[in-house]
């Protein structure tokens, strides 16, 4: 205690000044969203509050309910703010039988005008097959399902897609009852 303020000793910095309620939100306020506050996450907020000179017991809690309250922060966070739900998992009981499909895109345009990405993944391997492709038809679907998947694995049992129109047309439903995929 120097001149009626209290100070805690600290192994990696010098005296850490201990601070009064008012004084610690203030303080946090300053440092998160002041005229040089960067908006930062709780554990870096506490620390910058430490690097600066400063100690309170509730120095963590207090950063977790400030950037809680934060509304940039809320608004602009990358975190998901929904509850966990338990994973599902793809079943398939053996290898290359089972595929899922989807289209990935429109991205920036790449070379020979290619702005989207037909993928497949196996069920079983979680083995993926992709090609760049500048437009997606029912044939270049077929194009794809018989170069990518049917030549290099063989006829799978069953195809799952999210029922766009590439996948469900009616000449794309023919060809996978000639070859009995589901």
């Amino acid at each position: 205690m120097q001149e009626h303020i209290l100070y805690k000793k600290s192994y990696t910095h010098p005296l850490l000044r201990c601070l009064s309620a008012e004084e610690e939100i203030h303080i946090l306020q300053e440092i998160h969203s002041g005229c040089c506050g960067a908006h930062a996450g709780t554990r870096m907020l506490a620390n910058k509050a430490l690097r600066a000179g400063y100690f309170w017991p509730t120095m963590k809690q207090d950063a977790i309910r400030l950037v809680s309250k934060c509304e940039r922060c809320q608004k602009h966070s990358s975190l998901i703010h929904q509850p966990a739900e338990p994973l599902t998992t793809m079943l398939s009981p053996c290898p290359f039988i089972q595929w899922g499909m989807d289209i990935v895109g429109p991205f920036s345009l790449a070379a020979g005008q290619r702005k989207f990405l037909l993928v497949a993944i196996d069920y079983f391997t979680k083995w993926v097959e992709a090609e760049p492709l500048a437009c997606i038809t029912e044939g270049e679907v077929m194009k794809f399902i018989w170069k990518n998947i049917i030549c290099r694995f063989g006829i799978p049992r069953e195809i799952i897609s999210d029922n766009d129109r590439q996948f469900k047309g009616r000449r794309i439903q023919e060809w996978y009852q000639g070859l009995h995929i589901r």
